[in-house]
């Protein structure tokens, strides 16, 4: 039961916003569930691929902030496609109680994780996700469970149902009820389900049921009801209404005290005046260093201390979260260019007393170096059950509010969600036993959904287990297991003391060796090359390039002191100039400065290079050294700055998956493509020889389905990653296939085409063969689409370079680059390949494969008497088409069209015969009509 009075005055504030702004906003919900109804297929072959279209308008339903449930489920799905497809069969079978059914697939999900999770700290398979999915699949019956907003709609209207954390069975159960509820109340309210109606489109569920709108009035309910009318506004700062009251000379004497404002409090100040005064928290973690919740769960922190010592007001609001920063800053909503959700502006009293402190000896950007940390599961608040569960996951817990230690400033929860960064080291103990040695493998703090009340967590990677687990009883230090603490760091001057009392003796490790393999203390540099005089983008994988320091006048490089810093192992971002002006590759300081010069080695070239303009346009990279001086050669990176441009790479360049690919041998190709061995031997050995090959035959030969099988044969396994597939047409161009200029909204610019960008694709990886399949060769105008490639694509001459003519730029192709292209010989409108180009290839023939191993047993395996004689009656057909003066053998009937069927009917051959076969004689004898008659009645008289 609930106040049907107060669901009423909610409904009236709902149906006034509704048209406006609530359908606008949330529109997608319908959308989501249409989209899902029309793409689920629990059968699909692809089940992955079908699972993300299913759920690709899901949006923030199904990813938010450090929550990510579609993206783990559909990468479990894309490793065990079956597994994941029996947890979708399980959890959509009505037939079984619904909580028993969530559970199971949260179970099923624990397991995916722990096999394939490659250290992901969670599945996010929870209920709100897992209800998630039953909502899509059955949008008349179920509804999206979130447990703080039912809470929040629950005491809203003063329903009788209890909602406890942890008590997901009860909760789920519920919810069900409480929102059924809800629904019979709407369904009486047929002013909104004709708003309703009104605004459904052909994209929309349209929610007969209204189960989805009642998921949406809840969550109206829960976000917008009474909301404070004072909240910010997308364009002006917030609050305005409400003051700290602390003048300037308040908040120099708060500067001042070290209790107050620490070492890391000070370090947010001084960031965010460097970057203008106002930031997000995500720029400045880009910018500077350290994680968004380094400078958010910080700026909090310091609130809370400057209002305890000071007693100065605070904003009166429900929301923990919203209270406390504005005793700092001002703030409103990110502009959609801005990266981060929520600008800050220091107060201008803050910002002024700021100016009267000396900041000089507080670091401007983050040091790199990782800290040593103590983490304890103690007992009195952590089961044994809960421990080892989070050992499981590989998770490390601690409440938020956890107090601090002696004299620190800093309490351990705040160093926990804050202090802690990625790259950090920690030991374990559970009371006095120390359990294992780790390394935090984010900086993402999540909630932990087992305890959830303030508990929060990270996840790590184990380095090694503890050598004793027994209770630990050496010298005591505040970081020592037997020292009554949670979260403490280990300082800096007592790191060797560190190393005598826990490393050596639990994990026989020194800190150097812990350290050495250690990538957290690396530097990031951008350096920009004229490629003309060095060419980043042609440049071997591995090769080390030397870079004098100074130039050719003797006179040092601009910003000398970044060639003195840049040191062994440091990561570079390489930058090619005009005509270029892009990224073209990532390098690595192979060794540092010697005094004349400096040493990169390439890492890897990018097969779609990042262009200026894109680089430019990133509000987060505004404040980059590069922009700011682009006279110069190598400039700084902050980690944040290089985090995000190889997440520009990587959203056009994918590193390789690294999950292992299924071999694929000879035995493979021969039972799979109907050729005999001893054609496969000679068709292997001339394309590893002749590095081009063309298949030619009539239709239904199997051209392209031996093509691509080819290249697993040759490669040794199926790695679709190392094959590039594209079809000519009459319109093909040198433009299409390597490069030229296309329209851009400004004018034009030069673009890579799909040969150029696979070439240098496959020279990041000299030691693999890779493949260039091309479908319909002849139907595109060869000589101009190829240019100076004419030449470079002889085995001869790869990897020989050559200046192409559009950017006057080397270039090469890989030596292990093969390219398999394809012909119908049947075709009589397409001209002949020239012989420039014809002498560039190696010809083989493609032949119907009746009499092949491989078919002969696919058509004993149907046992099939009317197949068999169709099979004869073929085979003598295509005797006379290649007696035939004007056919001949390249107008053969192929095998393919026989192939692939499930289940040899007659329905079936029939349709072959007369869909596929006696069109193609048609064309073949049409001036020949009695021909063609007795071949139709010598192949319909099969079926007699």
């Amino acid at each position: 039961m609930f106040n049907k009075m107060r669901l009423k005055s909610a409904l009236v504030e709902y149906k006034k916003r509704f048209i406006q702004t609530q359908w606008l906003d949330e529109k997608y919900k319908w959308e989501a569930v249409k989209c899902f109804q029309v793409n689920w297929d629990v059968n699909a072959d692809d089940f992955a691929a079908m699972l993300t279209k299913a759920l690709s308008q899901t949006g923030n339903l199904l990813a938010s902030v450090n929550n990510f449930p579609a993206k783990m489920i559909i990468k479990f799905a894309e490793i065990a496609q079956e597994e994941v497809r029996a947890m979708f069969i399980e959890l959509f079978d009505e037939g079984k109680d619904v909580y028993e059914r969530i559970d199971s697939f949260k179970q099923k999900s624990n397991s995916l994780l722990e096999r394939y999770g490659n250290g992901a700290a969670q599945h996010y398979q929870y209920e709100n996700a897992i209800c998630t999915y039953l909502w899509l699949r059955y949008p008349d019956k179920y509804y999206i469970y979130k447990l703080t907003e039912i809470k929040a709609v629950s005491n809203e209207l003063e329903s009788d149902y209890t909602f406890k954390k942890g008590a997901y069975a009860d909760n789920i159960r519920n919810f069900f009820a409480f929102y059924n509820e809800i629904c019979d109340e709407l369904k009486q309210d047929e002013e909104l389900k004709n708003m309703l109606a009104s605004q459904i489109t052909g994209t929309c569920y349209p929610d007969p049921e209204l189960k989805t709108l009642t998921i949406d009035v809840g969550f109206f309910i829960s976000r917008y009801l009474n909301k404070d009318e004072s909240a910010p506004t997308s364009d002006e700062w917030w609050p305005t209404d409400y003051t700290p009251a602390l003048s300037v000379d308040d908040w120099e004497v708060l500067l001042n005290d070290a209790d107050i404002f620490t070492d890391s409090s000070l370090e947010i100040m001084k960031r965010i005046l460097d970057y203008g005064g106002k930031a997000t928290c995500t720029q400045l973690a880009i910018k500077y260093g350290e994680s968004k919740n380094f400078y958010n769960s910080g700026s909090s922190a310091l609130a809370r201390r400057i209002v305890n010592k000071t007693n100065c007001p605070i904003m009166s609001r429900d929301n923990d979260e919203s209270k406390w920063w504005p005793v700092l800053y001002v703030g409103k909503a990110a502009k959609k260019d801005e990266e981060g959700s929520y600008v800050w502006k220091l107060r201008d009293e803050l910002a002024e007393a700021l100016g009267r402190v000396d900041l000089s000896k507080v670091n401007l950007y983050a040091n790199l170096e990782p800290n040593f940390w103590k983490i304890s599961h103690g007992n009195d608040c952590i089961s044994d059950v809960e421990a080892a569960a989070f050992e499981k996951r590989q998770v490390i817990v601690v409440h938020k509010d956890t107090v601090a230690k002696g004299k620190s400033k800093v309490s351990q929860g705040e160093d926990f969600m804050a202090t802690m960064k990625k790259g950090d080291f920690f030991y374990l103990c559970r009371g006095n036993s120390i359990r294992l040695l780790g390394r935090i493998d984010s900086d993402e703090v999540n909630e932990n959904p087992e305890k959830q009340d303030g508990w929060y967590e990270r996840s790590y990677t184990v380095i090694t287990e503890s050598r004793d687990t027994s209770a630990y009883s050496g010298n005591k230090k505040w970081w020592t297991p037997n020292e009554n603490s949670t979260c403490i760091v280990v300082p800096k001057s007592e790191t060797q003391l560190f190393e005598d009392y826990i490393l050596k003796p639990y994990f026989d490790i020194t800190k150097e060796e812990l350290l050495k393999n250690d990538a957290s203390g690396l530097r990031y540099w951008f350096l920009n090359a004229n490629p003309k005089i060095w060419s980043m983008s042609s440049m071997p994988i591995g090769e080390v390039q030397d870079y004098t320091l100074y130039n050719d006048n003797g006179n040092k490089r601009r910003i000398f002191q970044n060639f003195l810093d840049a040191k062994a192992g440091d990561m570079v971002i390489g930058y090619e100039s005009t005509p270029v002006k892009q990224i073209v590759a990532i390098l690595r300081v192979s060794a540092e400065q010697d005094g004349q010069k400096i040493y990169f080695e390439k890492v890897e070239g990018l097969s779609s290079p990042i262009d200026f303009s894109t680089l430019k346009e990133c509000s987060e990279l505004e404040k980059m050294e590069y922009f700011s001086m682009t006279q110069g050669s190598l400039f700084k990176l902050t980690r944040g700055e290089y985090d995000f441009i190889i997440d520009m790479i990587r959203e056009e360049n994918p590193a390789p998956s690294g999950k292992g690919n299924t071999e694929y041998t000879k035995t493979d190709f021969l039972r799979e493509v109907y050729m005999t061995e001893a054609k496969y031997d000679r068709l292997a050995a001339v394309l590893k020889k002749k590095k081009n090959i063309i298949l030619q035959g009539a239709p239904g030969v199997g051209k392209t389905f031996a093509a691509k099988r080819l290249a697993y044969s040759v490669m040794g396994e199926k790695d679709d990653d190392r094959i590039e597939f594209v079809q000519f047409h009459q319109n093909y161009s040198y433009e299409d296939f390597m490069m030229g200029y296309k329209p851009v909204e400004n004018g034009f610019e030069l673009k890579y085409g799909i040969f150029y960008r696979f070439c240098q694709k496959a020279a990041n990886h000299p030691d693999k063969d890779y493949f260039f399949i091309i479908d319909e060769i002849n139907r595109g105008n060869m000589s101009k689409i190829f240019g100076e490639l004419l030449m470079l694509i002889e085995a001869d001459y790869r990897d020989k370079k050559a200046t192409l003519a559009y950017n006057g730029l080397s270039f090469s192709v890989p030596k292990r680059l093969h390219i398999i292209g394809m012909m119908n010989t049947a075709d009589r409108s397409l001209a002949m390949i020239d012989y420039a180009l014809r002498r560039r290839f190696s010809f083989f023939d493609m032949e119907p494969g009746f009499d092949s191993e491989g078919f002969i047993n696919y058509q004993n395996s149907f046992a099939n008497e009317t197949f068999n004689t169709l099979i004869e009656r073929i085979k003598e057909l295509n005797k006379e088409i290649d007696q035939d003066k004007s056919l001949g053998k390249g107008f053969c009937i192929g095998h393919s069209y026989f192939c692939n069927a499930d289940d040899c009917t007659e329905e079936w051959m029939k349709d072959v015969v007369d869909f596929d076969i006696l069109p193609m004689l048609s064309e073949y004898w049409f001036d020949e009509n009695s021909k063609l008659q007795r071949w139709e009645n010598i192949l319909h008289g099969v079926f007699q």
